[in-house]
């Protein structure tokens, strides 16, 4: 456990000291990363800054104390009161103390992420509790001290003593675990045993608002808001002079920080961050031009890593101080490509896209950079591709042709179609070879002056990478076809040989290939590691050295030698330098160039070396610095967090998340369990994570491993978030582990929880399951023995039925014979009523004949004349006449016929005697005869009378019918 706390506070050791341990450079600015409150939405103002155990960072915001972790901001927690956080600090068991605007307190972590805030002001006396901004905030031994201008309270064992002043104080130090205090009455004081005691000569300090006190060899020294740096030594006040007091007065001290190498970081109110040496002489000036958001500084801190964290009054942000990089900027801070850079005569040269530009790099270096700006070159406004010294003079290849620079300007000595670089042919220094954009080109060194000659026949291609041999072979790389290897005439006027060389010839492509020059001999890059050409077969082979220490799987961009026989190299995205031990034997340093990857201009990468060893990289962001003699640490560790845990099933809601009041747990303590069960309803998790890495957090990769779901590691992305879904019940682990732009691989954070099964898979589900087979088994049985007894019942009603069956077959078989004997029957009956038909028909029609031969002779007897003819016996005559008549009523005849007719028409005869009984027998018989449809000529024999007397007989028997004068007589006795 002794250990643990040792190393504990060892990791805390940079927070807790006023010295931190961070270096910076003095040449160039140094990266900064800015984050505006629209990034961290809250408020613009911060005030201080700390980094928990774990790596957490923290400030102190006006809405609450802001939280970053790599990726997310949120609040985590405000005070009571609802103020503005004005100091923070933290003890080794990460529990914050925190100083707001009339209160103050403790906050702690929750199991679930919350974080609880505890006010303290309760413990203080009312009458103290009238008091504004608690602006520090200090955790001494046992003790945590929050400081604010109307009185100063000691926290120890849970109670509270207040110190106060009639006169207010000004500002509170902590110098080399001792407490100063200014006092706006007695000066300088310093706290022992929790009383406040003057310190010899400190009234001389009284009025002027000293900022910041830092411990050093010669004494205190002491940075004041107006006055300037003064010196406490042996009760002596002196003022501290620095190359810097106009900055520093006329811009306002607002805080500081000791570095230790001897650097003291400076905030102002209007001019942002100075940083000076321990002889006052000036490092660094970082303000608004040259990347800050602001330029009132309010607080400087550092973290593990080394970085400087700048709190403002508008954002935050992140200068990374231990980084051996560097931008090159001028308070213009143009954006520019570099094509390439140069010093001569002590001038910084570079050549962008706008043109050539150059500044005094003594001064710059030096750190007098107000008045160093880069001016630009004047006659060069175009592209330019590169610039070297040939002889006694610099030289420029621009689009318009090769330019002589000669201070601020530059004239042209070859106007050409496009220069891209020039090189000296072998053993003859007085030649310049010059690359152009459609063949090459001949300069001479004339006087001193060199002279265009003409262009070099026999070659016609770009010609933007060259390098040379001694025997004069002239090697050039053209990017989309291959390598070509020419010879010059003795007058270097036309090429005499030229071979070409692509993939056939060994090369693993044709594309992207690039010549260097490395210890006299000639090598190529390509896209699958370093070649050479094999002396013997010409053939192009992997070189076995660069091989063992590059491989062959990326693709060589560049390749650089310095004065120190060390090799600069781009290799895929990765920059590097392979460090000679000894002759064929190197090596390799990456990792503090990994910040360049994706930053080099494509096909244009350049890295630039001097013999002071600066190191120059051309990117599309400027001009970048290198300094070997700043080592930074890159193997760190670190921690990468789960930053929040969520069901996203049936609608979103938190597990696990420190963003302010998200969840409803608001009491606790933080050795709490936390376990998490989650219904299988919520079965959809959604988890966020980041690294408390800050160096480039935005290339920092991830991998995720869902242990219970997933068999293995995820692959490395930059994402941030994972989503599951339909997850089985089971207890689960999720892992997630960070790697870092140098590839440290972070401690993993683990979120551990179980998803319960549906309530249809608990153990009561199967329990009730159980019961329920024993019931279905039970029901079953019972329901088979049911559907037996059924069965056998059916069985027997089936029996009964087929017996019925039978039984009314037989009599439909009866039935059906019977039918059979009534169809016989009704066919004999019919056969007898059509034979009678015919018959009452045939004797109908003979009736009739008859009739009309009785009425024809007694018509002619009619005829005969009696006074006429008087042997006619008219006696006999009468009585033929009255026997003719008798036949003609034919009441025997008609007896017969009505016996026949009644039998075939259902009795009609007495059915109408009995409707109508008013109606005669003659009205009877003609009433018959309309039944048989006969007509009135037929009907007048048959009654013995004429057709005018049927007519007669038809009216009189319609009156008796009664019929309406539109009913056919014959069609009601048809229907009758």
């Amino acid at each position: 456990m002794t250990k643990f706390i040792i190393r504990l506070l060892v990791l805390l050791l940079p927070l807790i000291s006023p010295v931190a341990t961070s270096q910076i450079k003095k040449i160039g600015v140094p990266f900064i990363t800015s984050y505006s409150p629209k990034m961290y939405k809250a408020a613009s103002e911060n005030w201080d800054v700390l980094q928990n155990s774990r790596g957490m960072m923290f400030f102190a915001n006006h809405f609450g104390i802001l939280q970053f972790d790599g990726v997310r901001w949120s609040i985590v927690t405000q005070p009571e009161n609802r103020s503005m956080v004005r100091s923070l600090a933290i003890d080794k068991n990460d529990k914050m103390y925190v100083g707001a605007q009339g209160d103050f307190g403790y906050v702690i972590q929750l199991p679930n992420g919350q974080y609880q805030y505890t006010s303290l002001v309760k413990l203080i006396p009312v009458s103290a509790r009238n008091f504004g901004d608690v602006t520090h905030t200090v955790i001494q031994n046992n003790k945590v001290i929050f400081f604010s201008s109307e009185g100063i309270f000691i926290y120890n064992n849970n109670k509270i003593k207040v110190l106060q002043s009639k006169d207010n104080f000004d500002d509170f130090f902590e110098v080399n675990h001792e407490i100063y205090v200014s006092d706006n009455a007695k000066g300088l004081l310093k706290l022992q045993n929790n009383k406040l005691l003057s310190v010899p000569n400190g009234e001389q300090l009284i009025g002027k608002k000293i900022r910041k006190i830092f411990n050093t060899k010669n004494g205190l020294l002491l940075l004041t808001q107006k006055e300037g740096l003064f010196t406490y030594q042996d009760n002596e006040i002196k003022p501290f002079l620095t190359e810097v007091d106009y900055l520093l007065k006329q811009n306002q001290i607002s805080t500081g920080i000791a570095f230790s190498d001897g650097y003291f970081g400076i905030g102002t109110r209007q001019s942002g961050l100075i940083v000076v040496d321990s002889a006052g002489r000036l490092i660094q000036h970082i303000n608004k031009q040259m990347g800050l958001q602001n330029d009132y500084v309010t607080n400087l801190k550092t973290d593990k890593e080394g970085n400087l964290w700048v709190t403002l009054k508008e954002g935050i942000s992140l200068i990374q101080i231990s980084s051996p990089l560097s931008r090159i900027l001028d308070s213009s801070n143009s954006e520019t490509k570099i094509y390439n850079s140069l010093i001569y005569q002590n001038k910084l040269y570079i050549a962008t896209d706008n043109g050539l530009f150059w500044l005094d790099w003594n001064e710059y270096k030096n750190g007098k950079r107000e008045n160093v700006h880069f001016q630009h070159v004047s006659g060069m406004y175009e592209n330019v591709w590169n610039i070297g010294v040939f002889g006694n003079s610099l030289l420029a290849f621009e689009k318009n042709g090769i330019f002589e620079v000669n201070g601020n300007v530059a004239k042209t000595i070859a106007k050409i179609d496009g220069a891209w670089k020039g090189i000296l042919i072998p053993n003859h220094p007085d030649l310049l070879l010059a690359g152009g954009y459609t063949g090459l080109y001949l300069l001479k060194n004339t006087n001193g002056s060199w002279v265009y000659q003409h262009k070099i026949k026999g070659f016609e291609e770009s010609s933007r990478v060259i390098e040379t041999e001694k025997d004069g072979s002239i090697w050039i790389a053209h990017g989309y076809k291959g390598i070509f290897k020419l010879k010059l005439n003795t007058t270097f006027d036309a090429v005499s040989e030229l071979q070409f060389y692509n993939q056939k010839n060994g090369f693993p492509s044709s594309l992207f290939l690039n010549t260097f020059k490395i210890d006299n001999q000639i090598l190529f890059g390509t896209t699958k590691g370093v070649y050479k050409q094999n002396p013997v077969s010409k053939k192009m082979v992997p070189d076995p050295v660069f091989k063992k220490y590059l491989g062959l799987g990326s693709h060589i961009r560049l390749l650089k030698p310095d004065n120190q026989n060390n090799i600069w190299y781009l290799s895929g995205e990765n920059t590097g330098k392979m460090i000679q031990k000894s002759k064929g034997n190197y090596q390799i340093d990456e990792l503090p160039f990994r910040k360049l990857r994706y930053l080099y201009v494509p096909g244009f990468e350049n890295i630039q070396t001097t013999a002071s060893g600066d190191v120059f990289f051309g990117t599309q962001d400027g001009l970048i610095h290198y300094s070997a003699v700043k080592n930074k640490k890159y193997q760190t560790k670190y921690k990468a967090v789960i930053s929040e845990v969520k069901c996203i099933f049936p609608k979103d809601s938190l597990l696990f998340s420190s963003r302010y009041d998200v969840l409803p747990n608001k009491t606790g303590s933080p050795n709490d369990t936390f376990s998490v069960e989650l219904p299988y309803s919520n079965n959809a998790l959604h988890f966020s994570f980041a690294s408390l890495f800050f160096d480039d957090a935005e290339a920092t990769t991830y991998e995720y491993w869902l242990e219970g779901f997933e068999p293995e590691w995820s692959d490395y992305s930059i994402q941030t978030e994972k989503e599951y879904t339909n997850l089985p019940e089971n207890e689960y682990v999720f892992h997630v582990r960070a790697k870092n732009i140098y590839g440290v691989v972070s401690e993993e954070a683990v979120f551990r929880f179980e998803v319960l099964p549906p309530w249809y898979r608990t153990i009561w589900a199967y329990i009730l399951y159980f019961i329920l087979y024993g019931v279905v088994i039970y029901s079953v049985i019972k329901y088979q023995k049911s559907v037996a007894e059924r069965q056998r019942q059916q069985l027997i009603l089936n029996q009964e039925k087929e017996l019925l069956r039978s039984r009314a077959e037989l009599n439909e078989q009866k039935l059906t014979l019977e039918q059979e004997n009534m169809n016989i029957m009704r066919e004999n009956l019919e056969s007898t009523i059509n034979l009678k038909n015919a018959k009452v028909a045939s004797s109908t029609v003979n009736l009739i004949h008859l009739n009309e031969i009785l009425l024809s002779i007694k018509d002619l007897i009619t005829q005969i004349d009696k006074k006429n003819d008087p042997n006619v016996n008219f006696s006999l005559l009468a009585k033929i006449n009255k026997l003719i008549d008798h036949e003609l009523q034919g009441d025997k005849q008609w007896n017969e016929f009505e016996e026949i007719f009644n039998q075939l028409h259902d009795n009609f005869m007495q059915r109408l005697k009995s409707t109508y009984p008013e109606l005669t027998p003659r009205d009877m018989r003609l009433c018959a005869y309309l039944r048989m449809n006969f007509n009135t000529k037929e009907i007048a024999p048959l009654l013995g009378i004429s057709v005018r007397g049927v007519e007669d007989t038809r009216y009189r028997i319609r009156k008796k019918l009664q019929l309406p004068s539109d009913t056919n007589i014959t069609e009601f006795i048809l229907n009758f």
